[in-house]
């Protein structure tokens, strides 16, 4: 509780205690992502704060990357070298599809100057992230979660899980970055915000360079959805999705895997992995989304939106079992093999079910053929092909 900071370990050596890498902020770390190293230049992670209306980040070594280290006896010794000292920064959407990437430290004379909070040292910042990225008035996205970078181009993406705090005005109105704000139903209950969430990607000239590019690369909707407003993205009953928080490429066939923890489509189907074929930052259009403030008076958000999608670019791959979310992902070298995990079926029971496994709402993996008893268990699963080829070919 309140901690927020990323820690190593070494998954080989239990011995070794873990490290905790304050350098990398402290705030609701979801995951970390890190950019292709290049010899003699910065290590750069990517990072995002799950939290509605908190922000995307970007930590970048003072040591230079020297490939010897990929090899190290001491594995958390190179963690020492690399994640320790450096520098962070804040990503800054603006409203022309670029950006750019504002450092936290005592170097920027607009976090010194901060009259809400005084930060005294580059510690501070550390402590004190979110304060700092308030600072510099960053972009309060709706809940980065999951970063990962194509291994084919470089580009970032982040998936932004949902938002209901997002309003048309105000501290978290909408912005170029986060343009949707709008109602849907589930059953009878009215959501309101982002309730979909969508998935933005960054390019940049290198990734430690500070200003960047961006799209979105696809919004998550109903397929039924209106498409001027909600269904940006034109997904249809093969593909459409709510809520995207896991996202992984592949190293060994470049598709970008898509995992949901979805609590707004749920009335209407599980928790679900899709395969994406990515495209790049610009592939797609400008866009103008329209909305009525109380006063009657018109705002007009313009965002840039990936290409379309179509069940050839992007697909549903697997379908969980009720009350699950689908998470983590990571695969064999060779591509032929996927590990998945099942995460809190049925956890949607009731306290006073628990007794009876007839209400459970969820048996899995029991009612799979698999298990001990009928009590719902989180698993890992393993996807391979028939004929023994690359997951995707």
């Amino acid at each position: 509780n309140t901690f927020g900071y990323v820690v190593e370990m070494d998954a080989y050596d239990g011995s070794q205690a873990v490290r905790k890498r304050t350098g990398l902020g402290r705030f609701a770390h979801e995951s970390v992502s890190f950019a292709k190293p290049m010899a003699g230049q910065p290590i750069v992670a990517y990072m995002g704060d799950d939290s509605r209306g908190e922000y995307m980040y970007k930590f970048v070594s003072a040591a230079k990357w020297d490939a010897a280290d990929a090899n190290a006896s001491n594995r958390l010794a190179v963690g020492d070298k690399y994640l320790d000292k450096g520098a962070l920064f804040v990503a800054s959407f603006k409203a022309d599809g670029t950006g750019q990437w504002i450092e936290l430290s005592m170097n920027n004379p607009i976090v010194v100057a901060n009259p809400d909070f005084e930060f005294k040292s580059d510690a501070d910042i550390a402590i004190f992230t979110r304060l700092a990225a308030d600072a510099v008035n960053a972009t309060k996205m709706d809940r980065p979660e999951w970063g990962g970078v194509n291994p084919r181009t470089g580009d970032f993406y982040m998936t932004l899980t949902n938002n209901s705090n997002r309003t048309v005005d105000g501290d978290m109105g909408v912005d170029a970055a986060n343009p949707r704000y709008y109602s849907d139903m589930k059953g009878s209950k009215e959501n309101k915000g982002n309730v979909h969430g969508h998935i933005v990607r960054v390019a940049q000239g290198n990734p430690w360079d500070t200003a960047f590019k961006w799209d979105i690369y696809l919004f998550a909707s109903e397929a039924d959805a209106d498409k001027a407003r909600v269904n940006l993205s034109n997904l249809t009953d093969e593909n459409d999705l709510s809520s995207p928080d896991g996202l992984v490429f592949s190293e060994a066939t470049g598709l970008c895997w898509i995992q949901t923890d979805d609590g707004a489509y749920t009335d209407k189907t599980n928790c679900m992995l899709l395969a994406a074929i990515p495209g790049t930052v610009g592939d797609g259009s400008k866009k103008t989304l329209s909305y009525k403030r109380a006063d009657g008076s018109e705002k007009r958000v313009d965002t840039y939106v990936g290409k379309a999608q179509t069940p050839s670019t992007l697909k549903r791959f697997l379908v969980g079992p009720v009350d699950c979310e689908i998470t983590g992902l990571c695969e064999t070298p060779d591509g032929k093999a996927l590990f998945i995990n099942i995460q809190h079926p049925g956890e949607g029971t009731k306290m006073a079910d628990v007794g009876n496994p007839a209400k459970y709402t969820s048996q899995w993996p029991a009612n799979a053929g698999y298990g001990v008893g009928n009590r719902p268990r989180s698993a890992t699963i393993v996807i391979t092909k028939v004929d023994g080829g690359q997951i995707g070919s």
